[in-house]
């Protein structure tokens, strides 16, 4: 673990290393030679300089044509960001958040390079998204009436006898007694997250907002769960006891198998993306749909949308990325405001919320890093007064 560790150190050094960055952005001839005596010399840090490069690499930088004055613009970027963690001493162990935000600059100046490529023009107009940083609340377990608070980013896993074995951060481990004859309820506020192991090995990973229901063991001829918000879970395979995820009005049915769910109160669609397996959907004794491997369903009301579709952009925010497809503007602060505990405000009439992005976003643990690349993706000004967030337009030069 150690060396693990050691290795991720050494990797986050080349990621905000000078030489490094000019190297893989520009990549001169100069810099190609100094780099490959370095290698040489080192042997004993190549595993960690090739990590570097295939995080630095995953951009896809050099793929597309950019001007040298674009390319200073992401090099300035960058280490103004890198030197604003470093003095807020921000850089933990494994994966610094100056490293994740560096990533996170490059690729969203970048997909901000391909919209000005594509010819997208703004107008300049006084409009302006307001957001508001809410009160931080906690994790929290409601069990047999009793509500027991937890830390952020927790595991809890079911033992055989039908407690919860809940781990922390820093691997420090505490048993909780559950309730046998009823469901536990666990609540994921917005601005955390969670994973729970349920009595049969079902891996259940919860977002923000999310509220699960679910038994200390299973009985009887199904395995059943109710959710509100979203969840990517890996189903245990039992082919003799069915598994049925409840969500509101809607029933997904399966044996082993994974999938994301994402079915919010305050959102009129509900979403199933099937990664694995396959499922049955229905609502009630009214069957809807079955899902293949990379098949996703939006459900509205009576109203049913089946298509095909890239699996990773519906289930990468467990590893703490969002990627958008033409994401209209509205929909990328939805899911900021959840993942950060910030309410965006919701009036449809502001053309910013028009706008829409291509890309990866790799969220730190800073929102103001996360803002400012936000800022630079959709040619917009942000600015943080306190806990009022200001995302105001701006005019983009004609190229």
């Amino acid at each position: 673990m150690n060396k693990i560790i050691h290795t991720s150190q050494q990797t986050d050094h080349f990621l905000q290393n000078e030489d490094f960055i000019k190297w893989r952005l520009f990549q001169t001839k100069e810099s190609e030679d100094y780099w490959k005596d370095f290698k040489l010399k080192n042997p004993h840090l190549e595993v960690a300089l090739q990590n570097a490069i295939s995080q630095f690499d995953a951009i896809e930088i050099n793929k597309y044509h950019l001007s040298e004055h674009d390319k200073k613009d992401i090099y300035d970027m960058v280490f103004q960001k890198i030197n604003q963690y470093k003095r807020r001493r921000l850089i933990i162990w494994v994966s610094s958040a100056a490293a994740i935000m560096l990533l996170g600059v490059m690729s969203l100046l970048f997909m901000n390079q391909m919209n000005k490529e594509s010819g997208y023009m703004s107008e300049q107009k006084n409009e302006i998204i307001v957001g508001e940083t809410l009160p931080e609340e906690e994790i929290y377990l409601i069990s047999a009436g009793k509500k027991i608070n937890l830390a952020q980013n927790v595991q809890i896993g079911l033992t055989e006898d039908g407690n919860a074995l809940v781990t922390d951060s820093t691997s420090s481990k505490k048993v909780l007694t559950l309730a046998k004859s009823e469901l536990n309820r666990l609540v994921v506020p917005y601005g955390k997250r969670s994973k729970l192991i349920l009595s049969d090995g079902t891996e259940v990973w919860l977002n923000s907002g999310t509220q699960l229901d679910f038994p200390s063991e299973f009985n009887g001829n199904t395995r059943e769960i109710f959710i509100e918000g979203e969840i990517f879970i890996d189903v245990a395979h039992n082919a003799q006891v069915p598994f049925i995820v409840h969500a509101q009005d809607m029933d997904i049915r399966v044996q082993g198998t994974s999938f994301n769910i994402s079915a919010y109160s305050d959102e009129s669609s509900k979403t199933v993306v099937l990664v694995e397996g396959k499922v049955r959907i229905g609502r009630g004794s009214t069957h809807i749909a079955e899902l293949l491997p990379n098949e996703k369903i939006d459900i509205t009301e009576n109203n049913f949308l089946k298509e095909t579709v890239d699996v990773s952009e519906y289930i990468s925010w467990r590893k703490g990325v969002l990627e958008f497809n033409s994401t209209p503007m509205s929909e990328i602060l939805r899911k900021i405001g959840r993942y950060y505990n910030v309410q965006f405000d919701e009036n449809t009439d502001v053309k910013l919320n028009e706008l829409t992005c291509t890309g990866k976003l790799f969220l730190s643990n800073n929102l103001d890093s996360v803002m400012t690349s936000v800022s630079i993706l959709s040619s917009t000004l942000y600015k943080r007064e306190n806990n009022t967030i200001h995302i105001i337009k701006k005019e983009m030069p004609m190229k």
